[in-house]
């Protein structure tokens, strides 16, 4: 699990959010935690943590078992390979409905289902209703284009 995965680079969940941008699908979360882990043992920090204010307070073996933690699991292979949260309720109505994007769904400018992505959601939907009418392909391509 500690490979960064290449399926999500042409893969977009059905909310239409970009797997690759996404820092779990792009795995920037795992790799930055397994930079930040190595970082702190090749400085030892540690070893002199506790002689800088507020550093003796610090639990370093909690701190090594949350980074190893973001490590492995810090990644999504993306809704297509089975990542994701697991209750995703854009991805479980989307499933239901059989749409691979939500713009293909009528309901989507009343949908509720994408307010756990906060301020984003709205941006999303914004986004797919703007894009109605393309094949996930065409969505991914258009999307891709977009990006710096």
């Amino acid at each position: 699990m500690n490979e960064r995965p290449n399926s999500t680079e042409n893969q977009a969940g059905p909310c239409g959010i970009l797997c690759g941008s996404c820092p779990m699908g792009g795995g920037t979360i795992a790799e930055a935690a397994g930079r930040t882990r190595q970082n702190i043992a090749d400085c030892e920090i540690p070893n002199w943590a506790p002689f800088v204010p507020g550093g003796e307070a610090i639990d370093w073996a909690a701190v090594d078992l949350g980074l190893a933690w973001m490590e492995t699991h810090g990644r999504c292979a993306g809704c297509e390979n089975g990542g994701g949260p697991p209750d995703c309720t854009i991805r479980v109505c989307a499933r239901e409905k059989g749409y691979d994007l939500c713009s293909s769904c009528e309901e989507l400018e009343g949908c509720t289902r994408f307010e756990w992505l906060r301020d984003q959601g709205q941006m999303i939907k914004d986004r797919l209703n703007e894009n109605r009418g393309l094949s996930k392909e065409e969505y991914l391509k258009k999307m891709t284009a977009k990006m710096p």
